[in-house]
């Protein structure tokens, strides 16, 4: 990036393909780009695409900083099948990406974000500039506000009528590349919508390059038409170079590296990611030391970010807004991000939904009762670990604060609520993943136990038993069990739909129809026998009289076309789920010899009246 983004360089550099854009068009469409024609509708969309490179950072929250000043650059790899060698792809630039539609896949806190920003800057920073980059962030998506919408009002934001003739003209023009950032963040219930418009997008405009984030294992990675590359994770050659983007001095820089590589493999092996290691740093600033732990790391987290300027200025003792310890203020921040995820709430909130979890979170904590405006400064304003955006929303510095918060508050649960939260957690697992993530780490007895062997283990057995003589009838007899009714439908070869699916609300029935879904491309091609298709209806309709249409059922599908990616991911799944469940029963039987050898030692402590003879 050797160009300033500035509205003054920026103009200089957007003119000739804006002016091109304009001269092009016709019509209605021409109109809408009218102000494209004029220095000052060319330097207004200057301003909005430089504000692209802007952001807050957790490193300082305060204020909005250049990408240039502290992006450190992502590698990319392709999926390849299990075995064979990953190609790593220097994404330092956009042309170096494979030329076609792609997902950005990463974990919580890879800087997914960080490095679609990247992109799009990149874009810009082109010479000659080739494409305009739209940047959607999909968490915007409502029900009242479409994929569509969200295009729409980021052409507005460049001076121009956002519609949906200018977006086909635009997108036809081969001078538009999308990007479409956090996936994951969409609401549960706008997905299918989302997909249903990315397929429409790709059908209408093949040329279009459509870019887009997500965390692993969501519906955009078996969307048809996008190639998942993911983010390689952090390892220890990239910790110096990362930090001398956040720490100028050399000696100060030294220290830090040097404690992190003498760092505990537990801290090590989550340093992974930019987010994480950034963490550390802020951590390691304020305490000179790195905790041993993931769960004291995190505990020693809140304390840091919530006290860290104040610790900096000799005498000065900040007072919380709120009038709470630092204690009940995490207590309430806990309770507070469960309520968040409870009720459906994502990392931004808009007020009513900050206000309902606010609520709840009092209602079930009364000990640490504050007025709402004093809790929002003291997160806000004090600990910095979320930020205001705009007139009507709050949102979090990163989702993983949210997330880790929440599985704090379950942490502290007694047994028989936590029995009850990991059961709902097990037949929701889009709602509470990402917190059994963390509390996989913070809450391990519990998780193994009420989780995995009190609600994993039996359908990973059933699973086995499916696969393990390899025989068709076997699976297909599992799976109509768990997927009822469950067909491929067909209108003029064209496969248009399939299900239901049953159970996915249980992340191992989703998974399994995720292997269903991708299964498909390889009984389903552009060059599949028709004959075997119509044979494969006439066998459904014989066996399911009530079919209609070009439908087939999971046992003709499984019998006649035999899709070899199924069988492998299932045996892939199962094969994870089974080493799990191992894990999680040895883990327990080393709780309960603990638990043993405790009370041995309470038997063998001396009673009160030889403790008598000593006074």
């Amino acid at each position: 990036m050797s160009v300033t983004l500035t509205t003054v360089a920026l103009t200089k550099i957007i003119s000739p393909i804006f002016s091109d854009l304009y001269k092009e068009a016709k019509g209605a469409v021409r109109e809408g780009l009218s102000r494209w024609s004029t220095n000052a509708g060319i330097k207004k969309a200057s301003t909005a695409l430089s504000r692209l490179e802007k952001v807050k950072t957790i490193w300082s929250p305060e204020e909005e900083t250049s990408l240039r000043q502290f992006y450190y650059p992502s590698k990319l790899k392709a999926k390849v099948p299990y075995g064979e060698h990953e190609t790593i792809i220097d994404a330092t630039n956009i042309a170096n990406l494979p030329d076609r539609n792609i997902v950005i896949e990463g974990i919580v806190g890879q800087g997914k974000s960080i490095f679609m920003r990247h992109l799009a800057t990149s874009i810009l920073c082109a010479s000659p500039l080739e494409t305009i980059p739209v940047f959607i962030e999909l968490r915007t998506i409502s029900s009242k506000r479409t994929l569509n919408d969200t295009v729409f009002l980021f052409l507005d934001s460049l001076g121009i009528s956002g519609n949906q003739s200018t977006f086909d003209y635009l997108a036809d023009s081969g001078r538009l590349t999308l990007l479409l950032d956090g996936f994951d963040e969409i609401p549960s219930d706008c997905v299918g919508d989302v997909i249903f418009q990315l397929g429409n997008i790709q059908t209408r405009h093949p040329d279009l390059k459509i870019i887009v984030s997500s965390r692993p294992r969501n519906h955009i990675q078996n969307t048809t038409g996008f190639q998942v590359l993911e983010l390689v994770k952090f390892k220890e050659t990239d910790y110096d170079p990362f930090i001398s983007k956040l720490i100028n001095s050399k000696t100060k820089r030294f220290d830090v590296v040097e404690a992190l590589n003498d760092s505990p493999d537990n801290i090590k092996g989550i340093i992974s990611t930019p987010l994480m290691l950034t963490l550390v740093v802020i951590v390691y600033q304020t305490e000179k030391e790195i905790p041993s732990t993931l769960s004291e790391f995190f505990e020693k987290l809140f304390g840091t970010v919530f006290t860290k300027h104040d610790r900096l200025k000799a005498g000065f003792n900040r007072q919380h807004f709120s009038g709470l310890s630092e204690r009940k203020l995490k207590q309430l921040f806990d309770t507070f991000c469960f309520m968040v995820i409870q009720s459906g709430g994502t990392r931004s909130l808009d007020s009513n939904t900050f206000e309902s979890a606010f609520d709840n979170a009092i209602t079930y904590a009364p000990e640490c009762k504050c007025d709402i405006e004093s809790f929002r400064n003291d997160i806000v304003k004090v600990a910095c670990l979320m930020v205001e955006e705009g007139f009507d929303t709050t949102t979090f510095l990163h989702k993983s604060i949210l997330d880790y918060h929440a599985a704090a508050f379950v942490k502290n649960l007694p047994d028989s609520t936590a029995i009850e939260f990991y059961s709902s957690a097990f037949h929701n697992h889009r709602l509470w993943n990402n917190v059994i993530d963390f509390l996989k780490s913070i809450d391990s007895n519990r998780y193994y136990r009420y989780f995995v062997v009190k609600l994993l283990k039996k359908p990973v057995i059933q699973l086995s038993k499916a696969l393990q003589n390899a025989d068709k009838s076997v699976l297909v007899s599992y799976l109509d069990e768990n997927f009822p009714n469950f067909t491929f439908d067909f209108e003029n070869y064209e496969l248009k739909t399939i299900g239901p699916f049953s159970n996915i609300g249980i992340e191992f029935y989703a998974r399994i129809g995720d292997a269903l879904t991708s299964s498909m491309p390889d009984g389903f091609d552009d060059g599949f026998d028709h004959s075997e298709l119509d044979k494969a209806v006439k066998l459904s309709h014989r066996q399911v009289p009530t079919l209609t249409g070009q439908c087939i059922t999971l046992r003709q599908y499984i019998e006649i076309f035999n899709p070899t990616t199924l069988w492998t991911e299932l045996l892939e799944l199962e094969t994870e789920l089974h080493h799990l469940c191992i894990k999680a029963q040895s883990e327990i039987s080393r709780e309960k010899t603990k638990e043993g050898l405790f009370k041995e030692f309470l038997i063998q402590a001396p009673d009160a009246d030889v403790l008598d003879t000593f006074f």
